[in-house]
């Protein structure tokens, strides 16, 4: 009888150690992840709207996102800051 097949998540670890071997960290870094919730012109209104004094939740509303994203964003530009 032949070999077991194979799982989903056997085939996809295999992939990725394919693609591990054939690309760099910085390649797959820049590949890795789901796009942001908001992109560069939506994070430039956040900036705007906290320098005018909003609250991150008034923010969080009128960007259409929860509160938690616009304070993973807050936390990312503080930490490019410093």
């Amino acid at each position: 009888m032949s070999e077991k097949p194979m799982t989903v998540t056997e085939m996809a670890r295999m992939g990725g150690i394919a693609r591990a071997k054939v690309h760099s960290k910085a390649e797959l870094r820049k590949w890795g992840g789901r796009p942001g919730k908001l992109d560069r012109e939506a994070r430039a209104r956040l900036r705007k709207l906290l320098a005018s004094g909003k609250s991150q939740a008034e923010c969080a509303a009128m960007l259409g996102v929860s509160v938690r994203t616009v304070g993973r964003v807050v936390a990312r530009m503080k930490r490019r800051e410093s």
